[in-house]
């Protein structure tokens, strides 16, 4: 469909994506000269009379939905059928935004506790500009919320599964068993057929809790498991798959989960001020029961102001940690040997000891090497505060076995205290390996 124009006048410029319903094209406004994007519903191409009507009635309800204007809601400019040779494939016209989808986000692992809380509130802001206006989403996912450029969401689709339901009627949805939405996500009640907005936010509880813990709440191998699953089970605590999460999220995301929609908050205006308030919440529970230790709240600090930076902030930080923790390190390595070689030829320990010793300092050497090419994951910056806390201790333990190592102790401790310091802050370094805890 390449340099096609559509509508006598948005020429496709290239490919964005493509789904279930359809593709997403950069396109080019030849009457406005703007660029735009068009998503064309090539689930609706064909013919015949079944496939007009399908037609027709998408193009009113995206009528509907096109009237809502929200800084939260991608705008709709145009809409109209593509031509016979695209089997009269209705489109949609929408203003382009520059950014990326929050299922990438989720792939990168990227999202941190206070991102997750504001983005959640403002798909709550867009929700309650919708359901004021009548209008239900119906298909609330990662891939219908997009974020900006500038780090705001705006949410895709509003209306468009419910309109591309080829088998939709007035009174119902289906008479056939075809699902409106995204099993994953569905709420118990649209599941069976009759959504109402309350759904909306139970999709967005399901995508909450894969943004905080990595996977969804209900884990099946198809769709008829997701519906069961929704219908049936009950989803289980995000704390349980993530002990460091505070309690409060646990308290708004399960409501959210609620089976019954008389449970959940009563609007998305509503949801949006309980997510206003986890937006300063301390990521770790053993830190909050800490509060008063000094130390506690620094590292508290430190962690949340570097949750709080962009990716590339983060990960400019983990590497000059990791490189100075590293070189800090092995300065002491050098002095150990030496006093370990002198601790043996004077007596104070066996040959052995000195064997053992060495041992260990070698094989802390080489965990922290190991981690450095890998401080970008979990496990590399693990291997590193490994490494160079193990590296910093043996100094100090120096001074335990040595008349003469205890003026090397002395001396490095100083030098092996910043080092612990420094790899211990490494490790507490927001996560960034849900993408390899996400299960679909």
């Amino acid at each position: 469909m390449r340099d096609q124009l559509l509508g006598g006048r948005y020429r496709l410029v290239q490919q964005l994506g493509e789904g279930g319903m359809g593709q997403v094209w950069e396109a080019r406004d030849e009457t406005l000269g703007r660029l735009v994007a068009v998503k064309v519903i090539s689930l609706l191409a064909g013919s015949g009379p079944r496939g007009d009507e399908a037609r027709a009635r998408f193009l009113r309800e995206a009528r509907i939905t096109a009237r809502l204007q929200h800084p939260r809601i991608v705008t709709i400019h145009d809409l109209g059928e593509s031509g016979p040779e695209n089997g009269n494939a209705p489109f949609l016209v929408m203003e382009l935004v520059r950014g990326e989808g929050l299922d990438v986000k989720l792939a990168e692992g990227s999202v941190s506790l206070e991102e997750a809380a504001r983005w959640g509130a403002q798909v709550c802001e867009a929700l309650t500009e919708a359901h004021a206006a009548g209008v239900m989403h119906r298909d609330i996912k990662p891939s219908n919320v997009f974020i900006t450029h500038t780090g705001e969401v705006k949410v895709l689709d509003f209306g468009v599964a419910r309109a591309a339901d080829p088998y939709a009627t007035a009174t119902r949805l289906t008479q056939t068993g075809f699902v409106v939405g995204t099993p994953s996500y569905m709420a118990p009640e649209q599941a069976r057929g009759y959504p109402e907005p309350s759904s909306d936010l139970y999709a967005l509880g399901c995508l909450l809790f894969e943004l905080i813990t990595g996977r969804l709440p209900f884990q099946a191998p198809d769709t008829i498991g997701h519906l069961t699953a929704h219908l049936s089970q009950e989803p289980p605590a995000p704390s349980s798959l993530r002990p460091d999460l505070p309690g409060a999220w646990d308290s708004v995301v399960l409501k959210l989960l609620s089976k019954d929609p008389a449970e959940r908050y009563g609007t998305a205006a509503d949801a949006s001020r309980a997510l206003g308030q986890l937006d300063h919440a301390v990521p770790t529970k053993a830190l909050t029961r800490q509060g008063n230790d000094s130390a506690f709240v620094v590292i508290r600090k430190l962690r949340r102001d570097t949750e709080s930076m962009p990716p590339a902030g983060r990960s400019t930080l983990r590497a000059a940690t990791a490189v100075t923790a590293s070189a800090t390190c092995l300065i002491t390595v050098p002095v150990w040997y030496a006093a370990t070689e002198e601790a043996v030829s004077a007596g104070w320990i066996t040959i052995g000891e000195g064997q053992v010793q060495m041992a260990l300092c070698g094989i802390l050497v080489a965990v922290l090497t190991i981690g450095v090419p890998l401080v970008r994951d979990t496990a590399g910056r693990r291997l590193i505060a490994t490494g160079g806390i193990g590296l910093a201790l043996l100094p100090g333990y120096s001074m335990f076995w040595t008349p003469w190592g205890i003026g090397v102790g002395r001396a490095l401790v100083p030098l092996a205290a910043v080092a612990a310091a420094l790899s211990a802050f490494l490790a507490v370094l927001p996560s960034i390996n849900a993408r390899r805890q996400r299960q679909r």
